[in-house]
Formats: C-alpha cells, sequence, structure tokens
C-alpha cells in the first residue's frame, strides 16, 4: 500500500516542480518580486485568477495523468521508477508553452518589508 501511496504522490509532484521551476527559471529568469509575494491585491505580480494560475493548472494536469499512467500501468512498470522526471519534464514543456511570455519580471528586493534582527 505504501508503494503506491509514494508512487502516486511522485507522480503528483514531478509536474508540480516542472511547473514552479519553467516559471522561476525559464520564464522570469530567475527575478522575483518579493513585495508582490505577500499580497492579494488584484495588482500584483502573481495574482492570477483569484488567486489561481489556470495555465499552470493547465500544465500540471496533462504531465500528472501520464505520470499516473507511467506509474500504475502494470505494462510500463520498467518506467515507473522515473515517473517523477517524466512528469517534471512534461510540466514543464507544458507550462513554457502555454505561458504568456510577454510579461515582463522585474527583481524587486524584500529589504523594505524586512524585520530587523535582535540577534
Amino acid at each position: 500500500m505504501i508503494v503506491y501511496f509514494l508512487g502516486g504522490l511522485g507522480a503528483l509532484l514531478g509536474p508540480l516542480f516542472g511547473v514552479v521551476m519553467a516559471d522561476y527559471w525559464l520564464l522570469r529568469r530567475g527575478k522575483v518580486n518579493v513585495l508582490d509575494l505577500y499580497t492579494d491585491h488584484p495588482s500584483g505580480t502573481y495574482f492570477y485568477k483569484r488567486g489561481v494560475n489556470p495555465r499552470a493548472i493547465a500544465a500540471m494536469v496533462p504531465a500528472a495523468v501520464v505520470a499516473i499512467l507511467i506509474a500504475f500501468v502494470p505494462a510500463l512498470e520498467a518506467a515507473a521508477p522515473f515517473a517523477w522526471f517524466f512528469g517534471a519534464g512534461i510540466g514543464a514543456l507544458c507550462y513554457y508553452l502555454f505561458a504568456d511570455k510577454k510579461q515582463q519580471h522585474t527583481d524587486v528586493s524584500g529589504e523594505p518589508i524586512a524585520v530587523v534582527s535582535n540577534h
């Protein structure tokens, strides 16, 4: 039973990892707007549609389906240990294809909201 749980968990975490890494490295080029990470204002960089990025979901779903099939279909047993990697690759590729590449991304420091350390 634990093998099925871990196989399913890995098959679902792989696509999530692929989407997050494609967004951070390929689209944003490592630029993070730290101030907008902590806001739920509709004009924030990370707001999307009511707080959910539909393009990320659209990329994750097919990648997760493929990864779960690889993890659990007996005919694909030889590839099952690599379901996480397949899911991550497919998720990253799908997200890169679906994402809005016209956006401009800026690197904004979180220094203005930092709390002074007393240590």
